[in-house]
């Protein structure tokens, strides 16, 4: 019979094998019990009690006790080595053996760090594990091992065990997990979600990760800059070449990049035909200026694809962190203003071209929003009109309208369409104010019709947006159904460079001619004369530009006689920008078949 004090002491024992000794009476003799147990449940303990007279069954329990310990020690699914404050093998488990391919024996006493840790993790881990002896506290920590496989990487979590009351009594539990595999796994994905998969290249998310790391850093001010290139003509060029032949032309324009960069700055690509150059260290931005130069003259260099040369050109913005409250996103969108500012001057000469970011480039961009907002305004309030120019031929014979947009602004006057027409395309509202045109310049023929009034055919110059980006024959089509109007009630003068459109671009102006409508390109004094045959057209438009320097210039008069020569060869229409001096008129009045707008703006037909 067990005392209330020996049962609670029972009870006390808890999930973990422990060990008692009790004294009892036992068929009238009295012993003392060793107890070897557990709690297997609420209300139940088990294990084995041996008299400690007979130490022939205590070793037994103990060896029981002791073998059921080797086996899961030996068993577990984890590396386990117990060592001394020292670094000395204690023990080693099946799964150590395996990866050392050693076994434990030949261990036992061994250094661990000289056996299994490279000179600068085994000192790494040493200063560690000296420490955490002295503070007694767990720790987890990655480790490279030398294995049979070969360096492994490890998560060890190490705990503290004391098997007496010595000082020495105190030994470090190693339990490692062999995380190798999902290391490499995590870097790859890690790589993949940073890296522009068609180039190779690192991606915006990597780009935007460094470069917020490098911007928190006070250094970084004066000392990081960079560079985003943006090929201006690349559009038109893959959709010429098709999507394939097109990604392999972004390929080589990485590798060249790459090349001229050289190693010790990174290029990113961080969207379709975008890039950026990463420069840091003493001197960035006249570094960076210098690699500007560079980027500009490789591309006058011509890429070369199945035997085809195409001449890339690259519009650069350069941006250098200069102000501590600016962050990565500053810094690219001032890259991006300096870009677009590149392009505002390469772009219409067919060059490429530099511009790096000053407070005035922001300065114009806020300008730039509010003339987005005022332009939107502008279309709710019914400020745009139509007004209209008599056309003459050259013996000042009438021969129709020319239709122009303008825009009253308030505060600031009319806007007439020369000018609003460039700013509606940079603004994306190109595709918009053509609509708007053609729209009122058919209701207006209508109306006219209906007060029994004739309506010459009616020129309208047309947004290049809205036949690069718009459906300009179904605005067409739709208008003319709409107001019951033949086809050749419009001719269509189409702004910029026809040699610079994409075939399927060329295409929609077939499309509208086949249903009716004349086009008429416009000649410029940076146009090509491949504008007359790169499209199928009814005719030219000779913009200001050219006109202003006639009669006093013998180059632009020697263009223009040429252009009105060839067609009149081709049967082409002639349609000559507004003239106002009378030196011109009378220079134009020797060359026959040509139209010219005349005459004041009307907000009617000319009558």
């Amino acid at each position: 019979m067990l005392t209330d004090e020996q049962a609670e002491k029972i009870r006390a024992l808890t999930g973990v094998t422990s060990t008692l000794s009790i004294d009892v009476t036992l068929a009238g003799h009295a012993m003392r019990l060793y107890l070897v147990g557990r709690k297997l449940d609420r209300t139940a303990w088990g294990g084995t009690g041996s008299p400690s007279t007979n130490s022939e069954a205590v070793a037994n329990d103990l060896a029981r006790g002791l073998s059921f310990a080797e086996t899961v020690l030996s068993e577990v699914n984890s590396l386990v080595v117990i060592v001394n404050r020292e670094g000395s093998i204690q023990r080693f488990n099946r799964l150590a053996e395996e990866y050392a391919g050693l076994r434990e024996t030949d261990v036992i006493g061994k250094n661990v760090w000289d056996l299994f840790m490279s000179a600068e993790e085994g000192s790494a881990s040493r200063q560690n594990i000296d420490g955490f002896f002295i503070r007694g506290e767990a720790y987890a920590v990655e480790r490279t091992v030398k294995t049979v496989k070969g360096p492994r990487l490890f998560q060890f979590r190490n705990k503290f065990v004391r098997t007496g009351s010595r000082e020495d009594d105190i030994y470090l539990v190693c339990s490692g997990i062999d995380i190798t595999e999902e290391r490499d796994a995590r870097e790859r994905l890690a790589k993949l979600a940073n890296t522009d998969t068609l180039t190779g290249l690192r991606n915006r998310n990597y780009l935007t990760q460094r470069l917020q790391d490098r911007m928190s850093k006070p250094e970084s001010i004066g000392t990081l800059a960079i560079l985003l290139i943006d090929l201006d003509n690349f559009k038109r060029i893959n959709d010429s070449l098709g999507h394939s032949d097109g990604d392999q032309l972004l390929k080589m324009v990485a590798q060249r990049l790459h090349r001229v960069a050289g190693e010790h700055h990174e290029v990113t690509r961080i969207g379709g035909d975008e890039f950026v150059i990463v420069v840091e260290g003493e001197a960035a931005p006249r570094r960076a200026s210098e690699l500007t130069e560079r980027i500009v003259e490789d591309f006058q260099m011509a890429y070369v694809l199945r035997a085809i040369s195409y001449r890339m050109r690259a519009s650069v913005g350069m941006a250098v962190h200069e102000r501590a409250e600016d962050t990565e996103f500053d810094l690219l969108t001032h890259a991006d203003l300096a870009m677009y500012a590149a392009k505002a001057v390469g772009k219409g000469k067919d060059i490429s071209a530099f511009c790096q970011y000053t407070r005035e480039l922001s300065e114009r961009a806020e300008r730039g929003l509010e003339f987005y907002q005022s332009i939107q305004y502008g279309f709710i309030r019914k400020e745009f009109v139509l007004q209209f120019q008599r056309m003459v031929r050259a013996d000042a014979a009438p021969c129709g309208v020319h239709a122009s947009v303008c825009w009253n602004r308030p505060g600031v006057g009319a806007v007439r369409e020369n000018e609003l027409l460039p700013m509606a395309e940079s603004s994306g509202f190109g595709v918009q104010l053509g609509e708007f045109q053609l729209r009122e310049v058919c209701a207006e023929i209508r109306a006219r019709r209906d007060a029994g009034h004739d309506t010459p055919c009616v020129t309208v110059t047309i947004p290049s947006t809205q036949l690069s980006d718009g459906d300009l024959l179904g605005c067409v089509t739709d208008n003319l159904r709409e107001y019951g109007l033949e086809p050749g009630a419009l001719r269509l003068v189409i702004r910029g460079r026809l040699d610079q459109l994409a075939h399927g671009v060329i295409d929609k102006l077939a499309a509208i001619r086949t249903a009716g409508v004349k086009v008429l390109a416009t000649i410029s004094s940076s146009s090509s004369f491949s504008n007359v045959t790169i499209a199928s057209v009814d005719g030219l438009f000779v913009g200001p530009d050219l006109m202003d320097s006639i009669p006093g210039d013998p180059v632009a008069c020697a263009v223009v006689r040429g252009l009105v020569g060839l067609c009149e060869e081709l049967s082409l229409d002639v349609l000559i920008a507004e003239v106002g001096r009378q030196d011109q008129i009378d220079w134009l009045a020797k060359l026959r078949g040509v139209e010219r707008r005349s005459g004041s703006f009307h907000e009617a037909f000319p009558e």
